[in-house]
């Protein structure tokens, strides 16, 4: 932590505001054999619940990343949470799938704004050669948030009730809020960092490029390296959603354990993803040193993720909960180093001023992705068993490493200057 702390702090405040919006988002999911029954749900229409917050998810993707260019991290991250906490909070006062279905609506509209925010925050405070880090300990907060949010969520609600539970996860995003209005500002002029840090900061930075009223999303669609990102996550992302959204029920209906045991146990994985997002980072970070190449670096631990996908095939066929849940961590942990390593690529080819673009862009092939797996795993489910979803889960980030990999090439910085012919404000 040469040079200052005041980064890392910054860092920390992006990994919990992302353990929060998880937290929000996995109430329903340790919910769900309880919401199910209530309101008369089969696993499809649990599907369709989990799609109307990836429609909108996916929706809000490449408009939230463009609105994180034009107002900033700070002010764009805070509206988000604001909008996100509501929406949650209002889940309480739900009256059927309808109801339900608008509520996982605009929870995603919201919650879409996180990545793009956070991936910019780190482009604008840490430099390359921490910033694998840096982005490992902000995508560890999607696995702490649902770590967390399994045996809280299971003791409100065993407590007080299902609607208690989304009233009082609700709140914590405007605690957040907070620290992150009092904190965030841009290294060049906060008014609390050490002139050591900032020097830092700057010098270890891309360059800024000239800013321009256009978007950026255009012009990234003609490279092949934005898709790269795009199709990669396309391919992975639907496997973590799978578990993250699919986890609980499948415990509960496939290995017959309550509600009190699900959320004694399944917090198990995300443990282990979080600890995946972090080692993911470290080594990525301690490839870079040791052969200064960050196509090795980062395609490395790319590949060592997709592979590690495969063992949720075992993990359907395992006889034992206990020996199938650490099946799953070693999935999750996998999954959790292929993460942190693929949303830093933005920030690794791109210059500050086009990474929430491009989180976006890549956001929005990710959620498209999810509603493509999520609608087969609701069908297959009610017409099969989950055995052919966690194949389908253990097969597809292959696929999309592959993608990723012939499309990258070297991961190195793109020149987004206006070409010769081109204005700033052409658009």
């Amino acid at each position: 932590m040469s040079g200052g702390y005041l980064r890392w702090r910054v860092a920390a405040l992006l990994m919990l505001a992302s353990a929060i919006s998880y937290i929000d988002r996995q109430a329903l999911s340790v919910n769900a054999s309880l919401i199910r029954a209530e309101f008369h749900l089969s696993n499809s229409d649990y599907s369709y619940l989990i799609t109307a917050f990836l429609v909108a998810y996916t929706i809000s993707q490449v408009v939230s990343g463009d609105l994180v260019d034009r107002l900033g991290t700070r002010t764009a991250l805070a509206l988000c949470a604001a909008v996100w906490s509501t929406a949650a909070i209002c889940h309480a006062a739900v009256a059927g799938f309808l109801s339900l279905a608008v509520c996982r609506f605009v929870l995603g509209l919201a919650e879409a704004g996180v990545v793009p925010a956070a991936i910019r925050g780190v482009a604008e405070w840490f430099p390359a050669r921490e910033r694998s880090v840096a982005t490992g300990l902000f995508a560890a907060g999607t696995p702490l948030g649902i770590l967390l949010a399994a045996p809280l969520v299971a003791f409100v609600t065993v407590s007080f009730g299902w609607r208690m539970a989304f009233a009082l996860t609700g709140v914590l995003g405007f605690l957040w809020l907070v620290p992150w209005l009092r904190l965030y500002s841009l290294p060049d002029v906060h008014p609390r960092i050490a002139a050591a840090e900032r020097e830092l900061i700057l010098a270890g930075r891309a360059p800024a490029t000239p800013a321009r009223t256009r978007t950026w999303i255009f012009e990234l669609l003609r490279r092949r390296q934005p898709w790269a990102i795009i199709v990669g996550r396309f391919m992975m992302d639907p496997v973590w959603w799978f578990y993250v959204f699919w986890l609980p029920a499948y415990l509960a209906d496939v290995r017959k354990l309550d509600l009190a045991t699900i959320g004694a146990v399944a917090w198990i994985p995300f443990l282990s993803a979080t600890i995946g997002t972090i080692g993911g980072g470290w080594l990525s970070a301690s490839i870079l040193r040791r052969t200064g190449s960050l196509t090795v670096a980062r395609l490395s631990v790319l590949f060592l993720g997709a592979l590690g996908t495969l063992l949720g095939i075992p993990a359907a066929r395992a006889h034992s909960t206990t020996a199938s849940l650490a099946l799953i961590s070693a999935v999750t942990f996998a999954i959790g180093a292929w993460s942190t390593t693929v949303v830093g690529l933005a920030a690794d080819i791109l210059p500050p001023a086009a990474v929430g673009s491009m989180s976006g862009l890549s956001g929005t092939g990710a959620a498209l992705g999810g509603i493509v797996f999520t609608m087969l795993t609701g069908w297959l489910v009610d017409r099969f068993s989950y055995a052919p979803v966690f194949w389908m889960a253990a097969v597809a980030p292959l696929i999309g490493f592959g993608a990723l990999w012939l499309l990258m090439g070297e991961v190195r910085l793109l020149d987004l200057t206006p070409q010769a012919g081109e204005t700033a404000g052409a658009g």
